[in-house]
């Protein structure tokens, strides 16, 4: 009877304790859905957020124009989807609905023709952009020059994207290898000044200019931020004046890829400590966050496996 009893209270105060380490870790352990954003996640927001408005902005120039309408609709397809929305909806349910409404409210202005609609279009949604920033991307994140300087090379990026395609280049402008390095343009005129490209895609065209001042004018703002850096913010502020200089001059591939991959990014990247930045192909991302493994959830787990082994193996353990 006594060994009934002992039992008996054993297995209550194993029950009770197994009880108390997984309500413990149900309280204490984050909701999966609720994440926070790393640094290059949270320079991508910021990315997204700057070629969302140079989208929409260009969409205003062109109301009533079907087929560049047709074209900034597939790009902001690209820049927000589903899964944009369904982030957002994990903190932000309100602009969840609202950022992509308003999109479509003024892609479908702009099919109308209507000037008036599609210029509050672009106002409202630039006020719901805004506030997304402080939504998905925490405050450390946010006052980090290197984020915000990955958020410029990410939009970078796209401008060069969209300038190849422009231009039906051969080669991937973000692809530093692709570079010829002799410096040459074998079509170059005898003043040494480069033929200008013939651009096979206007919308492309317009579409990288309008990325290319989008990202001159993060950098200007993050350097406002950082007088320290004043030598190196100087030169950056230099290379991005003859990028745009070049891209509005339709100038060949190879010249755009020097002013980027040897003028810009090498002193953006050592000047902002990003990290892991790779200057000699596409990607331009910082080391991720090693991942956590919340203790209250190892708690759990380790409790089951003690209950489990302790009444498996209850006999050889003496109770």
């Amino acid at each position: 009877m006594a060994q009934r009893l002992i039992f008996f209270v054993n297995n209550k105060l194993i029950a009770m304790l197994l009880s108390a380490i997984i309500a413990s870790g149900l309280i204490y352990t984050h909701p999966a859905f609720a994440h926070n954003f790393g640094g290059d996640e949270s320079a991508s927001w910021l990315a997204k957020m700057a070629e969302i408005r140079t989208e929409t902005s260009i969409v205003a120039k062109h109301v009533g124009d079907k087929g560049a309408i047709d074209y900034y609709s597939d790009a902001l397809g690209e820049y927000w989807n589903a899964n944009d929305t369904r982030e957002m909806g994990e903190r932000n349910t309100l602009l969840a609905t609202e950022i992509p409404s308003t999109i479509n409210a003024t892609l479908d202005d702009a099919q109308t023709g209507n000037q008036s609609a599609v210029n509050n279009d672009v106002t409202k949604l630039n006020g719901y952009l805004d506030e997304s920033i402080p939504v998905r991307v925490d405050k450390d994140k946010l006052n980090n020059s290197t984020v915000q300087a990955l958020a410029v090379i990410f939009v970078q990026k796209e401008a060069l994207e969209k300038y190849g395609d422009a231009i039906n280049s051969t080669v991937d402008l973000n692809d530093m290898s692709q570079m010829n390095m002799s410096g040459g343009n074998m079509s170059s005129m005898s003043s040494g000044m480069s033929m200008p490209n013939t651009i096979v895609d206007q919308n492309k065209y317009e579409n990288s200019i309008g990325l290319a001042t989008a990202a001159q004018s993060m950098f200007s703002d993050l350097a406002t931020k950082n007088p320290d850096k004043s030598d190196a913010n100087t030169k950056i502020s230099t290379a991005f004046t003859k990028l745009l200089q070049d891209i509005n001059g339709k100038a060949d591939a190879n010249t755009i890829m020097t002013d980027v991959h040897v003028n810009l990014h090498p002193i953006l990247i050592s000047a902002y400590n990003v990290q892991g930045a790779d200057g000699a192909g596409t990607g331009y991302t910082v080391p991720p966050a090693v991942p956590e493994f919340p203790l209250p959830a190892l708690l759990i787990v380790i409790s089951i496996a003690g209950v489990v082994v302790a009444t498996r193996f209850r006999p050889r353990l003496g109770f």
